[in-house]
């Protein structure tokens, strides 16, 4: 079988060691997850294998010339080229054949008789059929509209954004369809559907293999049957299932080292015990022999627990029923992107707000902070509500300023060590406080920014994509912190593992109007599949499901609903 034979003994930048000791082999067919912490080389790992960095010591085989799409690999040399253009250069073979049937039809035309040219026509005809050239505009119509950038076809690649343009990238990897994908945070940029999208086509469609590195729990799941583990300084460890499974796996495998070193550690002490209490007298040498066993012995050292973040938020204690109202609303910049017949928000909400990109989940949020007007119609705001804002491109932030200033800046005094005291749960040191914020990581700016807003009592949270950079730790120290924080909670994030966890209501914005759906992400999914009311309830506190509600689904479908709301509840 094809595959790649990685041995990464060392890579080092200005002497500090990001990888060593990999040994790996990587089938051609294989669907794997590239897991573990910010830092731990995951994305330097993906850069090896696919070429883009060679300066490190050991080899990389690549046994039977496999081809790989590595999305940072694509780069648009052409910026005055439409999008649609350069999704079609994905297809080089077929637009050569094209070519070459435009030359044949020419010869044609000019010598009718000329069957040299019309031979020469047919076999290009039946190559471009073999070649399934007559279907390639349609693909690239489906991959565009999947990862929602079929509006973006006509236009130019100097006229989209940054995130647009990942997006471009990612489609024309998926249409050269290489033999092995290697995806760096792939749902980065993309809206929930579109995060759904590129998981059916991997699942379902995609022929070849992947290396996956994300942080969104669901979508590896979903995508991948294998996962590798990479921790700082250590070599990767293998796990042969999913995401859920590499997490159970791990931390069953914790708590048998746990136990094992427990158990050596009573076994040596009561060998030591022993060979105290019979050194001296008639079974001296039977001490001494075990003394000398002992000595031999390979003594485990204890099972260290991966270090892990602790995010805090704090809630202040007095605030109304209603903190948000919208009555008749337009919602826009100059025109209006969506309407809000009525809305209400009240205390102790967690609201997650859904929709694709540009039906303008971010524009609503910047009109409740008031940075946008509403362009008609009422919104009622709490007049004491005190916010707490995390947008996704951390604009409360002077990048050029050192951490310590921007905690000045902030509202927030502190020395050094308390600046220090405070970050250090979020995963950074006393080293960070002097660094400016550019030279941070977009995971470490990220977690400064919610170790600021921490120290700001708040009634409402307003955070945009607040998963973006965060690793699989931060990501439950941030969702057992909103669970213990008493304000409400609204936010906009893609990623469904996160929208589940803390969301009990859904803002729906579809064919320009907000709808309420009750329940988390999974429910909202249900009733939209099952063309249900979004105001339903599909399971009550006690687990109760309506019994029409459950005529209309089918006993096996409400089954597995209370299953998986059960599950939901134990977590």
């Amino acid at each position: 079988m094809r595959h790649f034979s990685i041995d990464i003994h060392k890579y080092e930048i200005a002497d500090k060691l990001i990888l060593s000791g990999i040994s790996l082999v990587i089938n051609e067919n294989e669907r794997i997850a590239i897991v573990g912490p910010n830092g731990a080389g995951k994305t330097t790992f993906m850069r090896i294998v696919s070429g883009m960095i060679t300066e490190y010591a050991g080899t990389v085989e690549n046994a039977g010339n496999i081809s790989v799409g590595y999305v940072e690999q694509i780069h648009f040399d052409e910026e005055s080229r439409t999008v649609r253009d350069e999704l079609r250069l994905a297809f080089a073979e077929i637009l050569g054949v094209e070519r070459e049937i435009r030359e044949a039809e020419a010869a044609m035309e000019a010598d009718s008789s000329n069957m040299s040219a019309i031979e020469r026509y047919s076999d290009l005809l039946d190559r471009y059929n073999n070649l399934d050239g007559y279907s390639y505009e349609w693909r690239i119509v489906r991959v565009a509209q999947g990862l929602g950038v079929a509006g973006l076809l006509d236009q130019r690649i100097s006229e989209v954004s940054g995130g647009q343009r990942t997006k471009i990238a990612l489609a024309k990897v998926l249409l050269l369809a290489p033999d092995f994908l290697l995806l760096d945070e792939p749902t980065n940029f993309i809206d929930l559907a579109g995060v759904e999208w590129l998981e059916w086509y991997l699942a379902d469609t995609w022929k070849g293999g992947y290396c996956i590195v994300s942080h969104d729990r669901t979508f590896l799941d979903n995508a991948c049957t294998k996962t590798i583990e990479f921790l700082p300084e250590q070599p990767p460890t293998i796990y042969h299932t999913d995401y859920t499974g590499y997490v159970e796996s791990r931390k069953k495998a914790h708590e048998l080292a746990e136990k094992a070193y427990e158990i050596q550690q009573i076994h040596i002490e009561s060998e030591k015990m022993l060979i105290n209490r019979f050194r001296a007298g008639s079974r001296a040498g039977m001490a001494q022999s075990r003394s000398k066993a002992l000595d031999k012995l390979d003594v485990m050292e204890r099972p260290t627990a991966r270090a892990e973040p602790r995010f805090r938020f704090e809630g202040l204690k007095e605030s109304p029923q209603w903190i948000l109202r919208f009555e008749d609303a337009f919602i826009g910049r100059k025109e209006p992107l969506f309407f809000i017949p009525e809305l209400v928000m009240q205390r102790g909400d967690r609201v997650g707000i859904v929709g694709e990109n540009g039906v303008g989940k971010s524009t609503f949020l910047k009109t409740i902070l008031g940075q946008l007007p509403l362009l008609d119609g009422r919104m009622h705001r709490w007049a004491d509500l005190t916010i707490g804002v995390y947008s996704q491109l951390h604009e409360e932030l002077v990048r050029d300023e050192t951490v310590y200033k921007n905690f000045e800046r902030y509202g927030l005094p502190y020395t050094r060590e308390k600046i220090a005291a405070v970050i250090s749960g979020y995963g950074l040191s006393y080293e960070h406080v002097d660094r400016t914020v550019r030279s941070l990581s977009g995971g470490q700016t990220s977690k400064l920014l919610f170790a600021m807003l921490g120290c700001i009592p708040s009634n409402l949270l307003v955070l945009d994509e607040p998963t973006n950079h965060l690793d699989a730790e931060s990501r439950e120290a941030l969702e057992s912190a909103l669970e213990r924080y008493t304000g409400s909670v609204l936010f906009i994030s893609h990623d469904r593992y996160f929208v589940n966890k803390v969301a009990k209501k859904i803002w729906v914005i579809e064919s320009h109007e907000l709808r309420v759906s009750y329940g988390n992400y999974d429910d909202y999914k249900q009733k939209k599949l099952y063309n249900l009311s979004y105001e339903t309830v599909l399971i009550n506190d006690e687990g109760e499901m309506d019994l029409l509600l459950e005529e209309k689904l089918g006993t096996a479908e409400a089954k597995r609903i209370k299953e998986k709301y059960a599950r939901r509840r134990k977590k």
